[in-house]
């Protein structure tokens, strides 16, 4: 799992990123977010992957959206991807 910040809290990803290892998750990377504004914390997953699974067990556990991923992310390297937003818990 890689999780983005896409806020102007310091810090926010790397406090999700507690979070989710607290949770059980690895988090492999954590990054800021600033190729576009993303309008609440979301999980995003490849379709036709087991990785919707994985991020509609996250979204369900954290309160937060599962999607698919959109163009900006769809080439990232394979993986569940959380963009964090000033709405999540840890905000």
């Amino acid at each position: 799992m890689r999780i983005y910040n896409n806020s102007t809290i310091r810090g926010l990803a790397e406090k999700a990123a507690g979070e989710f290892r607290s949770g059980g998750w690895t988090v492999s990377q954590v990054q800021n977010y600033s190729q576009g504004v993303i309008p609440t914390t979301t999980v995003y997953y490849r379709q036709g992957t087991g990785e919707k699974a994985a991020a509609e067990e996250i979204a369900k556990k954290f309160g937060i959206r599962s999607e698919p991923r959109f163009d900006g992310i769809q080439d990232a390297t394979p993986g569940v991807i959380v963009i964090v937003t000033r709405d999540f818990s840890a905000a």
